[in-house]
């Protein structure tokens, strides 16, 4: 389980976010919602220790003081970050092994499974060559491949189509099956948040 206890966030004067608390259990998914300017990022940056804040950050019942995103991908908690994490210059299939060799894994890329799938026909390709939803997708799959307990998504709807939001969730069905607990972010008007086991607005 990953908990977030009591957080609270303040950038000078104003108080973005206020003793906010939750908690996920492996082979679970939520969606933290919010409009534009809610703190929704600013939430997975104090995770990540990018951003200060007050609260309390406990992963599979150790609590994690000073946290980075190299402190927690040792834990299995990894973050993709809505910008993305795509290297332009190398192709689809160099980015997953880079991303993968960033946790020593073995294991072979999936090609018949969900985004994987769907990107597999581009898998020679540079990253500067895929589209914006392929990008994104691309992204996403790098975080999937470091095999993580626990995956963080920064707004990974945002901007796409039905379509692509669709192939999404389905991922994410995938990556339930298989124990990962998935938190994403996003805004009211692009998600279906019925869809996920817990809902948490701001």
């Amino acid at each position: 389980m990953i908990e977030v206890q009591n957080l609270s966030i303040s950038f000078g004067s104003h108080l973005v976010i206020s003793e906010i608390s939750f908690s996920l259990d492996r082979g679970s998914d939520m969606i933290i919602l919010g409009h534009h300017g809610a703190g929704k990022t600013s939430i997975l940056n104090w995770i990540f220790g990018q951003v200060k804040g007050s609260g309390k950050l406990i992963v599979d019942h150790i609590k994690i003081s000073n946290p980075t995103p190299k402190k927690l991908l040792k834990r299995g908690v990894c973050f993709v970050p809505e910008q993305g994490c795509v290297f332009p210059d190398l192709t689809v299939r160099e980015n997953l092994l880079f991303s993968k060799a960033l946790v020593n894994s073995d294991d072979p890329i999936p090609t018949n499974e969900g985004l994987f799938k769907n990107l597999y026909h581009l898998i020679d390709t540079k990253a500067y060559a895929l589209s914006g939803g392929q990008t994104r997708m691309l992204s996403i799959l790098m975080g999937i491949v470091r095999n993580p307990k626990y995956l963080f998504l920064d707004e990974p709807f945002a901007g796409l189509s039905k379509h692509s939001i669709d192939m999404f969730m389905r991922q994410i069905k995938i990556l339930k099956s298989q124990n990962v607990g998935v938190i994403i972010t996003g805004e009211f008007d692009n998600i279906k948040h019925s869809e996920f086991t817990k809902v948490v607005k701001l």
